[in-house]
């Protein structure tokens, strides 16, 4: 019998259907984790608390996307960097500089680099890697990996595909299986080391029902062993956009 896409079902339909079920079809889970901030067009305002051991800043910013390969960020404040803008057209990144009035291209060597300060890194932005096409997963009950179980959530690990260009081994990520959303995501490098954490706050049963791929979380990002890292809030949601926005800075670049 055939299955019927998971495009099709509310994210917080399928919760009631994953919390009646100690683990559903993992499959339908992962493919409902990627469409969570997927859409054909899409809209976000966003602030990202950026905290080093020597400074911090707040930064604020709204962003559009259409389909899966065009991206365009535009800062807000603080009043230093408003008017920075990054574009991203499929693998191609440029960089908008309000102070010169200049676009400039972000070359392959530069892709490694931090994002506007954080712990983001250029690559971040540019890669489109779906969990459900370029990983293999699993569920796991490795405590070793997850600490403690604890109940309502699900861990899955995920483990790159040959092809997939990234420098970790493996994550584990835990789900809430009544919101299916992610709750932490821990990265592995090859020798089973711990290289970074996400985690996101305010995810669950204080938030409104999910009705598409729309949002309202606090992902943290820190790199382990370091006394720093990235806190990201956003509330976004779906619209049909100018594709003038897109145009007219493919031009300036």
């Amino acid at each position: 019998m055939n299955r019927p896409p998971v495009g099709r079902y509310a994210p917080w339909a399928l919760g009631i259907a994953f919390a009646a079920r100690a683990q559903p079809d993992i499959d339908i889970l992962v493919q409902s984790l990627d469409r969570l901030y997927r859409s054909n067009d899409s809209y976000a305002e966003m602030s990202m608390h950026i905290v080093t051991p020597h400074w911090e800043r707040t930064l604020t910013m709204e962003a559009w996307s259409i389909g899966t390969d065009r991206t365009f960020v535009r800062v807000l404040s603080p009043a230093r960097e408003a008017g920075m803008a990054t574009l991203r057209i499929g693998t191609e990144m440029w960089n908008y500089l309000p102070n010169t009035s200049s676009t400039v291209r972000v070359p392959p060597s530069m892709m490694s680099g931090a994002w506007m300060g954080s712990d983001i890194t250029n690559d971040d932005i540019v890669k489109e890697i779906t969990w459900a096409g370029d990983y293999t997963y699993e569920y796991t009950d490795d405590t070793l990996l997850t600490g403690p179980l604890q109940r309502g959530l699900l861990y899955l690990k995920l483990v790159p595909k040959p092809s997939t260009a990234v420098v970790w081994s493996s994550i584990v990520c835990a789900v809430d299986s009544a919101a299916v959303l992610p709750v932490w995501e821990r990265y592995y490098d090859r020798h089973g080391t711990l290289i970074k954490t996400v985690t996101f706050s305010d995810v669950g049963h204080d938030l409104p029902p999910f009705t598409g791929p729309l949002s309202e979380s606090f992902p943290e990002l820190v790199p382990y062993g370091m006394m720093h890292g990235s806190i990201a809030q956003a509330q976004g949601h779906l619209g049909l956009l100018e594709q003038g926005v897109y145009s007219q800075v493919s031009c300036a670049a």
